[in-house]
């Protein structure tokens, strides 16, 4: 009987001890999945920040092309670099953004290169990409007219290509994700505001934001790029005023 008995404790012993690996297994298994969906989540802002101004490359894809490359100068008058887009989603889109672009940048290249009697450099270049069924064009502008401050203009468009239609920045964003974002907006711009002030207290005239503005609220941003999973919230304030100050808010989607 004892033998017996000792022979159920060891197969309970056994039994005990590979469950409680089955359970360690699984736990670490757990953990690891959670570490490799934090590491997806996380992506380093500061980096993607720096690299912004260079993901404008003009590289083309299936549904945007470069329709216009000029490179004009005229000694003490004009200095033009120029790379504009031309999309082709549906006849529809394609009337409506191209007319813009034509409207806004090419129109620009025009009133430099004939009307303006002072000096004037403009760039122009644009960056796209098709993120799944997204694609994602933006255009940058910086123009430098005589003494002015240099300006900086960005207009993006996003169309959902599954259902040819305009893309509001809430469709990227998940509900449960609005709060915190709309956060690291508040935080991004109080941030900038209190540079703002270091540099006048110091005597220096800055461009100055509007903390009240609602451009800061979520649902009304209306210029935004996706890219490898990536958004990024761009308020460009040279679309209304001459200045080439420019806040990213940048989030993995």
């Amino acid at each position: 009987m004892r033998k017996k008995r000792n022979i159920i404790l060891i197969a309970i012993g056994s039994i005990l001890i590979i469950f409680i690996v089955i359970v360690i297994f699984v736990s670490l298994n757990s953990i690891n999945e959670k570490e490799k969906a934090m590491e997806e989540e996380n992506i380093n802002v500061e980096e993607l920040e720096m690299k912004f101004k260079d993901t404008f490359n003009n590289e083309e894809n299936e549904k945007v092309k470069t329709m216009y490359h000029i490179e004009q100068e005229e000694s003490g008058e004009y200095t033009v670099r120029a790379n504009i887009p031309y999309v082709h989603i549906s006849n529809e889109i394609d009337n409506r953004i191209n007319k813009e672009i034509n409207d806004i940048f090419v129109n620009e290249i025009l009133h430099v290169i004939n009307e303006d009697n002072i000096y004037t450099v403009l760039t122009i270049d644009f960056t796209t990409s098709i993120n799944k069924n997204i694609i994602s064009l933006a255009i940058r502008c910086i123009l430098k007219e005589g003494n002015n401050a240099q300006r900086t203009i960005i207009k993006t468009y996003n169309y959902n290509l599954d259902t040819n239609q305009e893309i509001d920045i809430l469709e990227l964003i998940p509900e449960e994700k609005r709060e915190s974002l709309q956060e690291q907006i508040d935080k991004k711009i109080q941030g900038e505001i209190k540079k703002e002030q270091t540099i006048i207290d110091q005597g220096f005239n800055v461009y100055r934001r509007d903390p009240d503005s609602d451009i800061y609220i979520l649902e009304n941003a209306t210029e935004f790029y996706v890219k490898d999973n990536v958004l990024y919230i761009i308020y460009s304030y040279g679309n209304n005023s001459y200045t080439s100050e420019l806040d990213l808010i940048i989030t993995k989607i």
